[in-house]
């Protein structure tokens, strides 16, 4: 493989390339990735921060809300001072202070099966970090229907899960969860505690480096995250022929 890393990097990255399970081919490999992230709140905060550290080559955020005083007690990729603001855009004016050498994409869009395909060309990963099951299950569909990897996880309280679906090959979102025929959107806000979301939008993090890498990662398992008793669960999970990945 051609090297490609400047010398900026190898000393921005020199901790990481240190890992006998990265090194400089393996940065290099994560330089090369295009991410799709849906939704930039509690989830997506700690995913964004750590995937641009990591020294991706390009990220792209996607987000139509606006950033309330709530929203801080778990999403720190914000601050006071940025209340009122469109999340889209604060979240592109910190995370090029943190890493100018990534490209950040951010736009204030609603997400539906429409306008998702305005994004996804070029991507390697759609990572959903979203907090209600309609968007999930859109994320899903539309990596299977393309073929690009997908990550996602789901939150509420101090629990948690997290999928990695690599699309022809594994069993996906919808594999472990049935679909329903319609969305309630009349469900007010769940509880979380602040450090859930941070723990799996990590994890998300996580698996997009490790997935890059060759490492092992979360397909075809499910992990549940109890983080009241502290119990990290995984399960194996089976490719169903009846399931729409199966077609």
């Amino acid at each position: 493989m051609k090297k490609i890393l400047t010398e900026s990097q190898k000393k921005r990255y020199s901790r990481q390339i240190l890992s006998p399970s990265i090194g400089e081919v393996g940065q290099e490999k994560l330089s090369k990735v295009r991410v799709l992230q849906i939704g930039a709140g509690g989830l997506g905060s700690p995913f964004a921060l750590y995937i641009v550290a990591a020294g991706i080559k390009e990220l792209t955020i996607i987000d139509n809300d606006t950033l309330s005083i709530s929203n801080l007690q778990r999403q720190i990729l914000y601050n006071e001072a940025q209340v009122g603001e469109g999340k889209a855009h604060a979240a592109k004016e910190r995370l090029s202070n943190l890493n100018s050498e990534v490209e950040i994409k951010a736009y204030n869009d609603y997400l539906d099966e429409n306008s998702i395909k305005k994004y996804i060309k070029d991507k390697d990963f759609i990572v959903d970090c979203s907090d209600n099951f309609e968007t999930k299950f859109l994320v899903n569909k539309v990596a299977i229907e393309y073929n690009i990897k997908a990550v996602i996880a789901g939150i509420k309280d101090f629990f948690g899960q997290i999928i990695t679906i690599n699309p022809k090959k594994t069993a996906c979102y919808e594999c472990v969860f049935n679909q329903p025929d319609t969305f309630d959107s009349s469900e007010g806000p769940l509880p979380v505690i602040g450090v859930t979301p941070g723990i799996l939008g990590t994890l998300e993090a996580l698996e997009v480096i490790k997935t890059t890498l060759g490492l092992p990662n979360l397909e075809n398992k499910l992990l549940i995250v109890n983080l009241l008793d502290l119990l990290f669960n995984t399960i194996d999970i089976v490719k169903s022929e009846n399931c729409m990945c199966s077609k």
